[in-house]
């Protein structure tokens, strides 16, 4: 099988315990194949929030269209509420946790694909990775921490950090992220920044989330898009 059918397969999750294995050692070796596996993971989740959205619009236009059919009395009552409803939401703060529920999702796993069903030892490093492929984020977080906290190894932090964002563990995260001591690897600098926005967003902190934002947005990144969509929506 070719490289890219072994991506394709892999970003579907239809990959076989062996094709994983192979996925697994390429991206190893193969410093391309890696890259296009991050970039097609990045694009795909990209594309799934850009299509959620579009969903949501086309549902709120199903229900404008809906809303003609109502009568004249309720049509002006509509108007009211309408009115009143645009006066406090010109007048509010944006709704933060609604902006992270629409825009967090957990990086992929781009280290070490898990491979189900195998029998090859497991160490440190794919075990943590289980957890995390697994939605157990809190197991992940303490798998990852102390693979940091032990060997340094530069992703661990990043996904530690990640993974306790996933347990709904913001503020550590955030430390975890904005850690002096680790040198963040080039290949993990933007989507950092990304999620250190969407943490601070989640608690409220602004000008730090448009920092981050800004940041993102100066990266011509994948996550780009949405950066600049809701950097629109708190500005």
């Amino acid at each position: 099988m070719n490289k890219s059918d072994l991506i394709d397969k892999y970003i579907q999750k239809e990959a076989t315990a062996g094709e994983l294995e192979e996925i697994k050692q390429l991206m190893e070796k193969d410093t391309i194949f890696k890259e296009e596996v991050i970039f097609q993971l990045e694009l795909r989740q990209a594309v799934k929030k850009e299509e959620s959205q579009k969903l949501k619009q086309h549902l709120q236009s199903l229900e404008k269209k809906k809303a003609r059919f109502i009568s004249e009395i309720w049509k002006v009552a509509a108007v009211f509420i309408l009115g009143l409803s645009l006066f406090w939401f010109f007048n509010m703060s944006p709704d933060y946790e609604k902006i992270y529920a629409e825009n967090f999702d957990p990086y992929p796993n781009i280290v070490a694909p898990t491979v189900r069903d195998s029998n090859i030892p497991e160490n440190n490093i794919n075990e943590a990775f289980r957890h995390y492929d697994n939605r157990d984020y809190a197991k992940a977080a303490a798998a990852f921490k102390a693979i940091y906290d032990e060997d340094k190894i530069d992703y661990a932090n990043f996904y530690y950090g990640i993974s306790l964002m996933a347990d709904h563990q913001i503020e550590t995260a955030v430390e975890a992220l904005e850690n002096p001591d680790w040198e963040i690897p080039e290949r993990y600098r933007y989507q950092t920044d990304w999620y250190l926005a969407l943490g601070f967003l989640k608690i409220q902190n602004r000008e730090k989330a448009i920092a981050y934002l800004e940041k993102v947005i100066r990266a011509d990144a994948a996550m780009t898009p949405q950066a600049q969509k809701i950097l629109a929506e708190i500005k």
